[in-house]
């Protein structure tokens, strides 16, 4: 039993008190009636008035990619070419890598118009090597001529959209690939051994609950799956996956189910699937009602929305009893979304969801609780939008960007995840984005703030909402498993601006300690 302490509900109050028992939690009250309840329990730990909250559920993430890529050249803070170059011959010279790759670089700011550059910019930075750096949203990327030449980029030009294979006057590649040329470079990337990617992925496991994470929502490719089968069958899978495969995998759910049918269903399961409406922000391809600044576009819709096979599956899925998750960034992507999820009949019933949602159009605010679509969102990502967004869209659409407060005022229900490996998985970083706005740029369009309270709930019972597993687990309640996290500072009454130094004490799984 644990006594003194804090305890976070999600209507708002705080419990004194509560007792775990055979993996779940079998009493939660005040310190009063658990005097009397002492007696069944074999240890007593006094919290001594520290907060204690359900183990947080990362809403929106991609594993297996973020484990491996822990292990990639990490471009965070890099805004220089002459800082990215130095950066890269200081990996090289301590990994002596077969491949360079990495992730998070803001491209923009450290190339500017890729566009008016003559011949492989990226051949500035490496040439000896192959070389794949991707940018922040993870929608475009860097690579050099041995990238090019690996993945026969040049030759296969005409299969890809205008930009997805930028080329300089001259008609060469000039080392900036987005969206659908990406894929063609991950096939030609050398592949790690299965242990490799077990190991890495344990690693990631144990970072994650030093931040009090102990569930998330994967975005699943099927390779992976037999990292996860591998994970658990040496016992080190202490985390619940909520999985959600692509749209194109519905056709192979049994062989999917069968694959995995020997995970504990309270670590993995299969919930639904997901799929691509448009691109992203950073990389110009996120789908707006309105052209970009000085661009005669409007972003990008995915090969399966242009061809209407996302409407014929997601009937299908629909019909089947899966969840669907369709990814949306520009506000116009958001809106056909949501006529999607109007015109199919079991929205509501299965909570079917709209990713990132970072642009939403005020018109469309009330659709969200009226047709019981979830709005999975990232408010950390405002770190980046909050500084490109005016140069990037007209100003008639800035004051669209990351309102999804809205939604909530609105009836509907928001969760909070990060899309790691897009920025990393802190959900305190996250929090302190939501709940002040406060971004590298300045405090930005405050009026969207969310309440700390609300930001906890959308990292714990209404992720477990959105994961049709609010009966099991996203709140300290008698019967759910007895998941929890101990924090070291008051998050709901300290100075905002110190949330994001938040540590975890202690995390729980099924009341053992993990962390």
């Amino acid at each position: 039993m644990y006594i003194n302490a804090k305890v976070w509900q999600p209507d708002g109050s705080f419990s004194d008190c509560f007792g775990v028992s055979n993996g779940h939690f079998d009493f939660v009250g005040s310190n009063l009636q658990a005097d009397t309840l002492k007696k069944n329990y074999t240890e007593i730990i006094d919290l001594n008035g520290r907060l204690v909250l359900p183990g947080l559920t990362d809403g929106h993430l991609h594993l297996v990619n973020g484990a491996l890529s822990l292990r990639e050249l990490d471009c965070t803070g890099i805004g220089s070419i002459s800082a990215l170059q130095s950066e890269v011959k200081s990996y090289v010279s301590d990994k002596n890598p077969k491949w360079v790759t990495g992730g998070n670089m803001d491209i923009g700011k450290i190339f500017g118009d890729t566009s008016l550059h003559t011949g492989n910019f990226a051949d500035n930075i490496l040439s000896d090597k192959p070389l794949f750096i991707n940018n922040y949203d993870h929608h475009s990327a860097i690579c050099n001529s041995e990238v090019i030449k690996l993945a026969g980029l040049s030759s296969r030009i005409n299969e890809f959209k205008p930009g997805e294979i930028e080329l300089d006057i001259n008609g060469n590649p000039t080392g900036l690939i987005r969206e659908a040329a990406l894929t063609a470079v991950y096939e030609v990337m050398p592949e790690l051994s299965l242990n490799e990617k077990v190991s890495a992925l344990s690693d990631c496991i144990s970072g994650m609950h030093r931040k009090g994470i102990t569930s998330v929502s994967d975005i699943t490719l099927p390779h992976e799956l037999e990292i996860y089968n591998e994970l658990y069958q040496s016992q080190k899978l202490n985390l619940r996956i909520n999985s959600y495969l692509p749209f194109t995998e519905f056709d192979n759910i049994q062989n999917h189910l069968e694959s995995t049918k020997n995970i504990n269903k309270d670590y993995f399961t299969i919930k639904g699937f997901k799929a691509f409406w448009d691109g992203a922000l950073g990389s110009d391809t996120a789908l707006f009602s309105r052209n970009y600044k000085n661009r005669n576009n409007n972003g990008y819709k995915t090969e399966l929305v242009n061809s209407g096979k996302i409407n014929e599956l997601a009937k299908r899925i629909d019909k089947a009893g899966y969840q669907i998750i369709i990814h949306a960034i520009g506000d116009k992507a958001v809106s056909e979304v949501l006529d999607l999820y109007e015109s199919l009949p079991n929205t509501k019933k299965l909570r079917h969801r709209i990713e990132h949602a970072q642009h939403i159009d005020p018109a469309d605010y009330e659709r969200f609780g009226r047709l019981g679509v979830i709005a999975s969102v990232q408010p950390v990502h405002l770190k980046y939008d909050a500084r490109v967004v005016a140069e990037k869209l007209p100003d008639e659409l800035v004051r669209n960007t990351h309102n999804y407060s809205k939604i909530t005022e609105s009836g509907g229900i928001l969760n909070f995840g990060t899309d790691f490996p897009i920025v990393g998985f802190d959900p305190f970083e996250n929090i302190q984005l939501a709940s002040t706005r406060a971004a590298d740029s300045g405090i930005f369009l405050p009026e969207f703030k969310i309440p700390v309270h609300e930001c906890i709930k959308a990292y714990t019972i209404n992720n477990a909402y959105s994961n049709h597993n609010e009966n099991f687990a996203g709140s300290i309640s008698k019967g759910k498993v007895a998941d929890f996290i101990i924090l070291n500072n008051d998050i709901l009454i300290c100075d905002p601006e110190e949330i994001q130094y938040t540590a975890i004490d202690k995390a729980f799984l099924n009341g053992v300690i993990l962390y």
